[in-house]
């Protein structure tokens, strides 16, 4: 069983983003679907939909993967987090099919057992109950802001924000741009977006706010999903910024380094901002 052309190109971006990071884990390690399936004690025909795109795979599925290709667990998690809080319906909304259930023999990286529905359906429930938010937003004066819950099949606990990001090592073939020269140039046309990764991402007022990083162009930029009904979404450093139009969904890149950025967007009567280390949302 392979896999025949890109992912599909309706696939929401984090999505595709993720989707395809699971894919070059894949091919860097040459598995099969029979390989990952003896591995991950997923079945063949799951991985074929997840890395297909057809269905959102769960938290679990991804940390196997990642646990197996020794692939830092942040950056998937952050992937991952960011795809499932734009499903339809937020994360994987059902139960692991037989296949799946199977125990991981070999090599397979820690998961947890699975040795009945009921247990599972208790475990998932415990999970959500103990799932706490990315960051804990303030709204200037010291009080926590109320923020959309995590994605549903999020691991439990916090991650840790920021995890160091890959360091460019120089303008690779066919990219246009690095650094200032990509100042307002949008990132997906350019092929910026290749390898991109969420420096810190916020899920509030029914939005996800997401700044991000290309390694490859040396810039930064924002998102905002949904777009429609926001304005003066903007990616800045202390000296620097570029704006999207009321209503676009990203921003411009700036070339700036990810320690140095942020990302924010106006919602009617409220702000929600993201840095490296720090989010908010306060009353405008």
């Amino acid at each position: 069983m392979t896999l025949r052309g890109p992912t599909p190109g309706d696939l929401p971006d984090a999505h595709r983003r993720l989707v395809e990071e699971l894919r070059r884990l894949k091919g860097r390690h040459g598995w099969t679907f029979a390989q990952l399936a003896r591995k991950t004690g997923y079945s063949t025909t799951s991985w074929y939909r997840y890395l297909s795109g057809r269905t959102m795979p769960p938290w679990e599925a991804v940390d196997a993967l990642g646990r197996l290709a020794a692939q830092e667990d942040g950056r998937l998690r952050a992937l991952w987090e960011v795809a499932a809080a734009r499903q339809p319906v937020p994360g994987p909304a059902r139960l692991p099919d037989r296949g799946e259930q199977a125990a991981p023999v070999g090599a397979a990286p820690r998961r947890r057992s699975r040795t009945t529905v009921l247990g599972g359906l208790l475990g998932t429930a415990l999970l959500l109950a103990s799932s706490l938010a990315l960051l804990s937003p303030w709204d200037g004066a010291g009080r926590t802001a109320s923020r959309d819950p995590a994605p549903q099949g999020a691991p439990s606990g916090e991650p840790e924000w920021p995890w160091p990001l890959p360091a460019a090592t120089g303008t690779a073939p066919g990219v246009p741009c690095l650094g200032d020269g990509c100042r307002g140039r949008d990132p997906y046309r350019l092929g910026c977006d290749r390898g991109s990764v969420p420096v810190h991402a916020l899920s509030a007022e029914h939005h996800t706010l997401t700044l991000w990083y290309s390694p490859l162009c040396r810039a930064v930029w924002a998102e905002v999903v949904p777009g429609a009904g926001t304005s003066r979404l903007t990616v800045s450093t202390d000296s620097r910024a570029t704006s999207a139009p009321a209503g676009d969904a990203r921003t411009g890149m700036l070339g700036t380094t990810p320690g140095r950025a942020r990302g924010s967007v106006n919602l009617p009567g409220r702000q929600l901002g993201v840095g490296a280390r720090t989010s908010w949302v306060v009353d405008q």
